[in-house]
C-alpha cells in the first residue's frame, strides 16, 4: 500500500502538522503576554516538520519552507547581532564589569 501511494500524501501530512505548529506558535507568541514573558508554544517543531516534508517530497526545494519558523529566523538574527536581545540595563552592567576588571 505504501509503495502505490501518491508521492505527495506523506509530505502533505508532515507539512500540515508543521503548519499547525507554526500557526499555534505564532498565535501564542502574539497573544496575551505577562510582563517580560511570552509563551512560545513548541518552538522549532513546525520548521522541523516542514524540513522533513520538503526532503521526502518530489520537489526538494520545498525543504526551504522550514525558514518560515520564527526560531530559525531568530537564531540567524541572534548569530548576526549578538547584542540584539539584551536589555539596556544588561548592557550597562556588562560595561561596568568590564571597567572593574580593567582597573
Amino acid at each position: 500500500m505504501w509503495l502505490k501511494m501518491n508521492p505527495w500524501v506523506l509530505p502533505a501530512i508532515f507539512g500540515s502538522i508543521g503548519l499547525f505548529y507554526l500557526i499555534m506558535g505564532l498565535s501564542l507568541m502574539f497573544g496575551k503576554k505577562k510582563k517580560d514573558h511570552s509563551v512560545s508554544g513548541v518552538p522549532l517543531f513546525g520548521g522541523i516538520h516542514f524540513l522533513i516534508a520538503g526532503l521526502i517530497s518530489p520537489c526538494k526545494w520545498l525543504a526551504f519552507l522550514c525558514v518560515l519558523d520564527y526560531v530559525f529566523i531568530g537564531t540567524i538574527y541572534k548569530l548576526i547581532c549578538p547584542n540584539a536581545y539584551k536589555r539596556e540595563n544588561d548592557l550597562i552592567d556588562e560595561q561596568d564589569k568590564q571597567e572593574d576588571t580593567n582597573k
